[in-house]
């Protein structure tokens, strides 16, 4: 999580409102390269240790903004959506003779006797193994959450660091243009107001 804290009540007494609109523009610009730059990075880390599909991992989190426009105390976060474990198939897995052979952790293929592949009424494919010796009931067997592979350590502060320095770097950049663009609006106002004024 990136917060950003600013006293509004200041910068509008120290600079005039067209910087505290430019400072604003270009935190929230600066707040959301970050956040995508974030996700990009647990994606990775998770697909270092984890052999799941990326499609996978783009739904297990969600971005989160600071709601409205002003430039106080502000929350961009990473937030893991449920982080509940995913059907095997998620991972690169094929049935045997003996059963189902699946890679989850990366480079680790672990064989699952007894286990088949099964798709239900509804579509869905999985892993699964019959519960006693009957055909009937069987259960799913599940892999891990995605979110497991940045419980290693130094792994969320990873992605924590990539968040910040593309927010402070994003950050530079944008102040300038926003507060060129801020004053060339400033610039046009004047003259439409002074174009009114002669009429």
């Amino acid at each position: 999580m990136i917060r950003i804290e600013v006293d509004s009540r200041e910068a509008a007494a120290l600079h005039p409102e067209a910087f505290k609109a430019a400072f604003a523009a270009a935190m929230r610009k600066a707040g959301a390269t970050a956040l995508r730059d974030m996700r990009s990075e647990a994606r990775k880390r998770i697909r270092e240790r984890k052999r799941i599909k990326a499609g996978v991992i783009a739904k297990a989190f969600r971005m989160r903004r600071p709601s409205g426009r002003e430039v106080d105390g502000g929350d961009w976060a990473l937030d893991v959506k449920g982080g509940r474990r995913i059907a095997l198939t998620a991972f690169p897995h094929r049935q045997t003779a003996k059963g189902v052979s699946v890679e989850v952790n990366r480079g680790k293929r672990t064989l699952i006797k007894g286990a088949f592949l099964a798709t239900m009424k509804s579509g869905h494919r999985g892993v699964y193994v019959r519960e006693g010796t009957a055909r009937l009931p069987i259960r799913e067997l599940l892999g891990s959450r995605p979110v497991d592979a940045l419980l290693h350590k130094g792994e969320p502060e990873a992605v924590q660091e990539r968040g910040r320095a593309s927010f402070v770097a994003t950050f530079d950049r944008l102040l300038p243009l926003e507060l060129e663009k801020s004053a060339a609006q400033g610039r046009q106002r004047a003259t439409w107001a002074k174009g009114r004024g002669g009429r």
